[in-house]
Formats: structure tokens, C-alpha cells, sequence
């Protein structure tokens, strides 16, 4: 691990999903210019700003580092499984041509949509995704059924392409 990755790497709440896609906690106005030494091109952040820990001016300080950076405020007490589906396609989309770094407050949520994305985009086994995110958070009631409900979508989707390919493909499951 050369200097710039050990210090991202304490970053608070810090998670390396793959090598597109990194998570934390809200990252300080320095820890942004390491984020954007390293190569990361995009930042997420599904913080709200009354968050205790938001980075006043974090849009400004982004765009003068050269930082794409999107704000998608998630509410910690009424998330909406439509709004956390559009964020998981943007980063699957994201990732495919840019480093990104997703963050809120304390990468709470985020670590909840990370399990998601580490079933459903990654293809990771659930007690893996599920340690992972439990090494951030145990989701409380809200984010549990929020979890559930993106995840039946999801498998929704799955079972529809599965069932396409499928039809495309006779002998594809002989």
C-alpha cells in the first residue's frame, strides 16, 4: 500500500468495493485532494447538508479540485427504494469509465446500498455482502425493509433477464 492509499484508507468508515468504486464516511476538505491525487474522478455524495458532519462548500471545493461531483440526498428516516435503485444504476454506469467515491455522513447508508451492490452488480454471496456491511452498520428497522424491498426489485430484474436470455437462447439452460 503506497502513503496516498494508507491515507485514504483511515478516512473514517473508509470501504474499497473494487478499483472503480471506494466509500467513506463525509471526507475532509484535504482528504479530498488525496481522493483526487489517487485518480478518483467522481464524488457522491448521498449526505444531506444539515448532516453534523457535511463539508460546507464540499460542491465548490469538488469542482476547483477538477472533481465531478453529484449530490443525492437520501433521508436517513424515509428512504425510497426509487430513489436507491437510480443511485445503484448510476454507479454501475459511473464505474465502467471513472474511478468514483461514494460518501454520506457516516457511510451508514451508503454501506447499505453497498450490500446491495455487491449482490446485484458484483455477484457476491450474501453472508460476504452482509459482513461487509456489518463491519460499517447494522441497519435499523427503516434500512432493513428498505434493503428488502430494493433487493426484491432487484431479483425482479434479475429473473426478467435470466427469463430473456431464456427466450433468446432455447439450449441456453438445457
Amino acid at each position: 500500500m503506497n502513503e496516498i492509499e494508507n491515507a485514504l484508507s483511515h478516512i473514517e468508515n473508509f470501504q474499497f468495493i473494487h478499483e472503480h468504486l471506494f466509500t467513506s464516511a463525509q471526507p475532509s476538505a484535504e482528504q479530498l485532494k488525496l481522493i483526487k491525487e489517487y485518480g478518483v474522478t467522481t464524488i457522491v455524495n448521498l449526505g444531506l447538508s444539515d448532516a453534523k458532519q457535511h463539508l460546507t462548500h464540499e460542491d465548490k471545493i469538488c469542482l476547483d479540485l477538477g472533481l465531478n461531483y453529484l449530490q443525492l440526498p437520501i433521508s436517513a428516516e424515509t428512504p425510497s427504494d426509487d430513489q436507491c435503485l437510480l443511485i445503484l444504476d448510476m454507479l454501475a454506469h459511473l464505474v465502467q469509465e471513472q474511478m468514483v467515491w461514494v460518501h454520506c455522513s457516516k457511510n451508514y447508508h451508503v454501506s447499505c446500498l453497498m450490500y446491495l451492490y455487491r449482490q446485484y452488480y458484483m455477484d457476491m454471496d450474501m453472508p460476504t455482502a452482509q459482513e461487509l456491511m456489518h463491519s460499517i452498520w447494522e441497519p435499523n428497522d427503516t434500512w432493513t425493509g428498505l434493503i428488502h424491498a430494493v433487493a426484491l426489485q432487484l431479483q425482479g430484474r434479475k429473473a426478467t433477464k435470466e427469463l430473456q436470455q431464456a427466450l433468446i437462447h432455447p439450449n441456453h439452460f438445457a
